[in-house]
């Protein structure tokens, strides 16, 4: 019993380590490796939360500790990405101790809001069926997808713009839909199962640029769902 309540936080843990070393690779221009290393986060992420209700051993510590991880794996380590971004597709030249400022203000702020973000959930008890405003890894993916497409000559006003729009949505309070089953049955996951569904066909198509595809149908499931919910009730 005493190794079986470990194995969760130990799994937490990987999801930390995944994003010491994303920072790592991002700080040394490997952006495509650092993403990766966030993807591998994420699926520690599932993992543990999995891990902890398979074996019955839920916890406080577990709670705060997957929080702390989080925000290095998909608000820290996404910050440094989007900065060698900014800082390479834009022709800002102002500097403080060798940092271009409008890059670093940018994406410094997007850390911040996920760790808000973050600590909003820890707090609300309502979370279960439905998350309010963006979960914090799904922006991170957001962001991590941005590097595989060419946005041409305004890339750097593009990213800033999205770095602010998920923000908004990461502190905002409208309903998306969660991916928590409480049961397997078709009825009462149907938008779950068709967003899974999607995704997985956007995937085979359009491989890793298919993260943004796949935020506009979680953003229209999600839509869609509510519509039918408050009619439902």
């Amino acid at each position: 019993m005493a190794i079986k309540k470990h194995i969760p936080n130990c799994i937490t843990l990987l999801n930390l380590f995944c994003g010491i070393v994303a920072i790592l690779l991002a700080v040394n221009g490997m952006l495509g490796r650092s993403a990766f290393m966030i993807f591998l986060a994420a699926v520690f992420d599932f993992l543990d939360g999995l891990a902890a209700r398979a074996l019955h051993v839920k916890s406080d510590i577990g709670k705060e500790l997957d929080s702390l991880s989080d925000i290095v794996s998909f608000g820290v380590a996404p910050a440094f990405i989007m900065y060698q971004m900014l800082a390479l597709s834009s022709d800002y030249t102002t500097q403080v101790w060798g940092i271009q400022i409008i890059p670093f203000v940018a994406s410094a702020l997007y850390p911040c809001c996920a760790a808000l973000r973050l600590a909003k959930f820890n707090l609300d008890t309502t979370q279960t069926e439905m998350f309010h405003g963006l979960p914090v890894p799904a922006a991170a993916f957001v962001i991590l997808s941005l590097q595989f497409y060419n946005v041409g000559a305004y890339a750097a006003s593009i990213y800033t713009a999205i770095i602010i729009l998920l923000c908004i949505a990461m502190l905002s309070r409208f309903p998306l839909l969660s991916l928590k089953f409480k049961n397997l049955t078709i009825k009462e996951n149907i938008f779950r199962y068709a967003l899974i569904g999607i995704s997985l066909i956007l995937i085979i198509c359009l491989k890793i640029r298919a993260i943004l595809f796949i935020m506009m149908t979680y953003f229209i499931l999600s839509i869609i769902y509510n519509i039918v919910y408050h009619k439902e009730k």
